[in-house]
């Protein structure tokens, strides 16, 4: 018998509950933690404003998005993230879009 448990299935379980009980936020791409890291879920679209993307998910998870601009091999970019422990689990989402992308939604 094996007692060793299976290091995966809380975020695996976390991540269930947080989709099915929320179906409106958006897309992200999720990956499991091999190792004890958190739950992550990233998105890039240099097209798209990831504040709201990243504050629907602090809306069901709570915490705060942290901002920041930064040169990538595409020009300057901006990053949003949000890092939150819910339901035991440590979960980061992360968007990422061209600053002037994100300046211009604000600027709206």
């Amino acid at each position: 018998m094996n007692n060793n448990p299976i290091p995966q299935l809380g975020a695996a379980t976390a991540l269930v509950q947080l989709l099915s009980e929320n179906p409106h936020l958006p897309l992200l791409d999720w990956t499991l933690p091999e190792d004890g890291g958190p739950l992550s879920g990233v998105v890039v679209n240099p097209g798209v404003d990831m504040r709201p993307v990243v504050g629907a998910y602090a809306e069901v998870l709570g915490g705060e998005v942290r901002e920041l601009e930064f040169v990538g091999s595409a020009g300057l970019m901006y990053s949003a993230s949000l890092f939150v422990t819910w339901r035991d689990v440590r979960i980061q989402v992360k968007g990422i879009c061209a600053a002037a992308v994100h300046a211009m939604a604000v600027a709206a």
